[in-house]
């Protein structure tokens, strides 16, 4: 598959982690619930993208990373579920995503409000107990 910015991909995936003798899962996902990202905006680890992106619907992959300075190995093993261009609306709300999270979240709970983020909780409404207490599980925008 020819690589193209803006690419719509869905995967499940099994990350472990090994360090010398040692192997533990850190993250799974299901087919039922991937992990979704648009490419070329930032969503995800530039390593992880160049290995996943051009895969086909259907396509296994299996890829390790070594990060420098780091004395464990990361190894991803998973399934590509859907690889699309991107629609016009995921492309802004994946930018918006990335600019919210490289800012620290839209302001955080208590701490400049939820205004120009759309808000949080499933209600596009800021929680305002939460927001009281100052959770909000780190910005209001992160759930």
């Amino acid at each position: 598959m020819e690589t193209l910015n803006n690419r719509y991909v869905a995967v499940s995936y099994r990350l472990t982690a090994r360090e010398g003798e040692q192997e533990a899962v850190i993250e799974e996902t299901k087919e039922d619930e991937p992990f979704c990202f648009v490419s070329a905006v930032g969503m995800t680890l530039d390593e992880f993208e160049q290995q996943v992106v051009d895969h086909a619907e259907g396509e296994t992959f299996s890829f390790t990373l070594n990060r420098p300075g780091v004395n464990f190995t990361l190894t991803f093993d998973g399934q590509v579920l859907e690889n699309r261009p991107a629609a016009p609306d995921e492309i802004q709300e994946a930018i918006r995503l990335v600019t919210q999270a490289q800012q620290g979240g839209c302001g955080g709970c208590g701490g400049g409000g939820c205004g120009g983020c759309g808000g949080c909780g499933s209600e596009g409404s800021c929680d305002k107990e939460a927001c009281e207490k100052g959770g909000c599980e780190g910005g209001c925008c992160d759930r």
